[in-house]
């Protein structure tokens, strides 16, 4: 990811293009919204349990990935393995997910 860029990326630029994946976002989360209401409504015996390898993995990557953007601003890691882990949001997050590390 380290490549050599002619200009530095401004704050206005990053939060430009944020802006615009943040508007693909919500029309994906729309879908996904949809998707499940429908999955609950004919299968409305299901939980997470039935889908933890799958699923919740998906969930679970898309909450830890909301958390990893302040914490990379910020300085912070998002891996258990990184620096100032200790202090990071995707720690807490991962807490209460149910990680134990």
């Amino acid at each position: 990811m380290n490549t050599k860029r002619k200009t530095k990326m401004t704050t206005a630029q990053y939060t430009a293009r944020m802006k615009k994946h943040e508007q693909q976002f919500e029309k994906l989360r729309t879908k996904i919204v949809a998707d499940t209401n429908t999955f609950i409504q004919d299968n409305p015996e299901t939980t997470m349990y039935s889908l933890q390898n799958t699923i919740e993995k998906f969930a679970d990557q898309l909450v830890l990935s909301g958390a990893w953007i302040p914490d990379r601003i910020n300085g912070y890691s998002g891996v258990p393995s990184g620096n100032k882990y200790s202090k990071s949001l995707s720690k807490k997050v991962r807490k209460a997910l149910g990680y134990t590390f």
